[in-house]
C-alpha cells in the first residue's frame, strides 16, 4: 500500500506518536471527496467569453482562495488525525462519513457567503471596486444565511471533536501515554470551543442596532483568542504536572 511520507521511528505530530503508517481506504475515499469539492467549485464558474468575463472571473478569486483555504485546512486537520491515530474503527466510519457529508453540503453556502463578504462588503462597499456580481439581499435573509454558516461551521468542527473522542476512549487500545491522552482531550475541547464561537454570535444579529449583522460576522473572529487562551491555560497546566523530558 502506498505510504504517508513521514515514517520515521517515534515520530510525533502535536506530541503525539505516529501511529497511522499505512494509507487507509477511509482517507482514500477522503482524499476523493475533498477533490470533487474542489473541483465542483471551479468548475461552477463559466469560462469567460470575453475579456470583461474574464476580468470579472478574476475579481472573484479571492472569495474563492478563502473558501479553497478553508478546504484545505480541514482536509489537513483529517490528515493529521488519522497519522497520529491510525484508527479506521466503525465509529471512525460513520464520524468520517458525517464529515464528508457536511463538507460537500455546505461547500456552496460557504463560497456563497466567503463570496458575499470580500466581493461586496470588502471590495465593493470598503475599497470601491466595481465589482461584477450585484448582490441584493434583505436584511432576514442575511440572518438565514449566518444561521446556515454558523450551523454548518460547528457541525463540521463538532465531527473532528466527535473523532478526538473516539480516539480518547480508544486510548488504551491504540496505548496512548497519560501526556498524550491529555493532549487528545485538549484537541477535543477545542474543537468544541471553536464549533460553539459561530453558534454565540447567532443571538447578535437581534441586537437593536443597524451594525447587528457587522457586529455578528466580525465576532467569528473571537475564535482566534478564545482558543488562544485556552491553550495557554492548558499549556500551564501541563508544564506543572509532567517533567521537560515528558513534554518532548
Amino acid at each position: 500500500m502506498r505510504r504517508h511520507r513521514l515514517t520515521t521511528e517515534n515520530e510525533t505530530i502535536n506530541g503525539i506518536r505516529v501511529r497511522g503508517i499505512e494509507v487507509s481506504r477511509i482517507e482514500g475515499l477522503t482524499d476523493a471527496v475533498f477533490g470533487l469539492a474542489v473541483t465542483l467549485l471551479i468548475v461552477s464558474e463559466e469560462v469567460p467569453k470575453t475579456i470583461d468575463e474574464l476580468f470579472a472571473l478574476v475579481l472573484g478569486f479571492p472569495s474563492f482562495a478563502v473558501t479553497f483555504m478553508l478546504m484545505l485546512v480541514i482536509w489537513n486537520w483529517h490528515y493529521r488525525y488519522f497519522r497520529k491515530y491510525g484508527l479506521n474503527s466503525e465509529k471512525v466510519m460513520h464520524a468520517n462519513g458525517l464529515l464528508l457529508f457536511l463538507v460537500l453540503l455546505f461547500m456552496f453556502p460557504l463560497k456563497f457567503l466567503a463570496s458575499f463578504v470580500v466581493d461586496f462588503v470588502i471590495l465593493e462597499q470598503w475599497f470601491g471596486f466595481d465589482m461584477p456580481t450585484n448582490y441584493q439581499m434583505s436584511a432576514d435573509k442575511y440572518d438565514l444565511l449566518h444561521i446556515l454558516y454558523a450551523c454548518g461551521f460547528a457541525s463540521v468542527f463538532w465531527c473532528f471533536a466527535w473523532l478526538y473522542k473516539i480516539a480518547y476512549d480508544a486510548r488504551d487500545v491504540i496505548e496512548l501515554t497519560e501526556l498524550e491522552a491529555l493532549r487528545t482531550q485538549i484537541h477535543l475541547r477545542t474543537f468544541i470551543v471553536v464549533g460553539a464561537v459561530p453558534l454565540a454570535t447567532i443571538p447578535l444579529l437581534y441586537l437593536p442596532t443597524s451594525l447587528a449583522p457587522m457586529i455578528a460576522g466580525f465576532s467569528n473572529c473571537l475564535i482566534w483568542p478564545i482558543t488562544k487562551a485556552y491553550t495557554a491555560t492548558i499549556t500551564k497546566q501541563m508544564n506543572a504536572s509532567f517533567t521537560e523530558e515528558e513534554l518532548v
